[in-house]
């Protein structure tokens, strides 16, 4: 295979390596291993300036500029972007209501898009690329695949989350824009020499929708951050710590009260249980969850920490007993945790049924399934994970197909399939 020059343009890019769970810091490093030239364009993080270092070129972006944010960004009723793939973050900031019922695909279209022009014109200028790779969210993104289209090389748009399938994005206000919105996903879908889905129902969509046949390069783990031989503490004290890492509760309607109230019933079942058993929370917590807490009589059962840097929460996971992952009912959903959960070698207590994540963890035996709604299912998996039976039955397989130095050879794959097209196009 070729070594190609590459161009991905996608606003949320971690501001230093390892600091979060991110699709393309990952896959970034594993082409560039594969020896591909690859240039990011992104958006510098909240409080820092344009920069350009290591292939990574941070740019402005007005809903990043802490004035503007103090001004406008912390009002009451305010809407954040969020990703079912873990790559929301902050660094999007929180957008007045005004800018989402008005600006169609999203606010990024006015707030980031024309800076990242600038330096995608700048790019092009050191010379020709083979292959200009968009990733959303923000959908917008994508835009600036459909105008840079004919002078970038073949041309593939990444979709982290769906677009009109399963949005994150608050409804837009008016058929009008709706109808809007839905002409520019066709138009990227169709127009695109290749299109990319992180998971299998976002991928299908695209070809029972659309006509599209989309290529599925799932999210997964970097190996290169340990995994299994990290963990630690005797099996008795892991096998009653659960581990939650990142909010609670989230996008897509995720409700952590049924496992909050499981955990209450579980403790007052066996009393013994009582001061020993405990749900370690490493992650941003917001007043609506403490009450959560609060409301399941189980202050005395989780221990929030609050945020911690990735390592902590990665070594929290490998040392847990049991992991706890909370999903919703979109198909689509497979939060980032999940891949690194996969990574860490602890069982999962899955909240998951009928979407990606529930596909996830039964093809890898990575944990068991509960009804994210039903408690007594969700005290029945607690009860299995403090006997020790979870642990027993673990006995994952196939994990090495969530791992980026494989999926970095997929979407490597789909670059050459996309050039391919691009050159039939032409002729």
């Amino acid at each position: 295979m070729s070594a190609r020059r590459l161009l991905v343009v996608t606003y949320y890019y971690p501001p230093q390596p390892g600091s979060g769970s991110n699709r393309w810091a990952a896959m970034v490093k594993y082409l560039r291993r594969l020896g591909h030239e690859v240039t990011v364009v992104t958006a510098a993080a909240p409080g820092h300036p344009p920069s350009e270092s290591d292939g990574v070129v941070r740019t402005a972006s007005l809903n990043a500029n802490p004035v503007l944010r103090r001004l406008l960004l912390r009002g009451e009723g305010t809407a954040r972007q969020g990703s079912a793939s873990g790559q929301g973050g902050d660094q999007g900031g929180v957008m007045p209501p005004l800018l989402w019922k008005g600006i169609v695909p999203d606010p990024w279209l006015l707030t980031w898009d024309p800076a990242a022009w600038t330096a995608i014109r700048r790019a092009l200028s050191r010379g020709p690329l083979d292959c200009l790779i968009t990733s959303s969210p923000a959908e917008s993104t994508h835009l600036l695949g459909l105008a840079f289209a004919r002078r970038a090389g073949a041309w593939i748009a990444d979709f982290r989350d769906g677009w009109c399938f399963e949005p994150l994005r608050p409804a837009l206000p008016t058929a009008v824009q709706r109808r809007l919105d839905e002409r520019m996903e066709r138009r990227v879908a169709r127009r695109a020499d290749a299109v990319v889905g992180v998971t299998a129902p976002i991928v299908d969509d695209f070809q029972t929708r659309l006509g599209v046949a989309a290529h599925l390069v799932s999210n997964g783990f970097d190996p290169d951050l340990g995994g299994d031989e990290a963990q630690s503490g005797p099996a008795e004290e892991r096998r009653l710590s659960f581990v939650h890492t990142g909010a609670l509760s989230g996008p897509r309607g995720r409700d952590p009260l049924p496992l909050l109230r499981a955990l209450r019933k579980l403790v007052d079942d066996a009393p013994e249980l009582r001061g020993r058993l405990e749900l370690i929370v490493a992650g941003r917590s917001e007043e609506d969850e403490l009450e959560l807490v609060r409301t399941a009589g189980a202050g005395d059962i989780v221990r929030h920490l609050g945020y911690r840097p990735r390592s902590e929460a990665l070594a929290l996971q490998r040392a847990a007993g049991t992991l706890v992952l909370i999903t919703s009912r979109d198909r689509c959903e497979a939060t980032g945790k999940l891949y690194e959960y996969m990574a860490a070698g602890r069982p999962i207590i899955a909240l998951a049924e009928g979407n990606e994540a529930a596909r996830i963890v039964a093809e890898t035996n990575t944990g068991v399934l509960v009804s994210p709604d039903d408690s007594e299912e969700i005290a029945g998996a607690l009860r299995a994970a403090v006997s020790g039976e979870l642990e027993r039955a673990y006995a994952p397989r196939g994990r090495e197909r969530y791992a980026y130095p494989g999926l970095a050879e997929q979407m490597a794959s789909v670059v050459e399939t996309a050039i391919e097209r691009r050159a039939s196009r032409a002729r």
